[in-house]
């Protein structure tokens, strides 16, 4: 159970660190090892705690139980589903009023209707992108955990449980690529740090 939450919470700390570095990017403090120290151990510590309902009220006659294959669901999917969604509400809430900001003190520029049609599309595009990661990550892992549920009562085939699996770890895949691609300062970390080696 602890290894399987680790996925979903790796996406909510990403989410979070997201949130922060947008939101609170004056903050020194959350560009620190310290930080990044008490992100990783809060994910760990996080994990470990919710895995603890399954190990304390384990019933060793039955191999799987129904309340365990909804409590796995609700952990994995669900609520780190509404966590994502609220970061991505805040960001999107601060990006637009500081689009809105920017646009107040532009209203006497020449080229307004320009910059107002250039900050609207920006605005756009980041909603567009956490809409499209939040229904990767809903898509890609709900059907796999909603079929452990299913399986309990009835049976499931091998192969269906196979190709959700690979659904699931083909949106991870999509997810991480996606944060890859979209973080400007980690591909510049990354060109800079393999730049230099050589």
């Amino acid at each position: 159970m602890m290894c399987i939450l680790q996925v979903s919470l790796a996406i909510v700390e990403a989410s979070v660190n997201r949130l922060c570095s947008i939101v609170y990017h004056t903050k020194l403090f959350l560009r620190t090892k310290k930080w990044a120290t008490i992100c990783i151990a809060s994910q760990w510590t996080t994990g470990i705690i919710l895995s603890f309902p399954t190990i304390l009220f384990n019933d060793s006659r039955c191999s799987d139980q129904l309340w365990k294959a909804i409590y796995r669901f609700v952990m994995v999917v669900i609520i780190p589903s509404i966590i994502c969604l609220v970061n991505n509400m805040m960001i999107f809430k601060y990006v637009r009023s500081s689009t809105n900001r920017i646009q107040t003190s532009l209203e006497n520029a020449k080229n307004n209707a320009q910059q107002h049609q250039h900050l609207s599309r920006r605005d756009l595009y980041l909603l567009r992108h956490m809409i499209v990661m939040f229904c990767i990550f809903v898509v890609g892992w709900s059907p796999i955990y909603i079929c452990g549920a299913i399986n309990i009562v009835t049976s499931i085939t091998v192969t269906t449980r196979f190709a959700l699996i690979i659904i699931s770890e083909l949106s991870l895949l999509a997810l991480i690529s996606n944060l890859f691609l979209y973080n400007h300062e980690l591909r510049r970390y990354f060109r800079e740090k393999i730049c230099h080696r050589h």
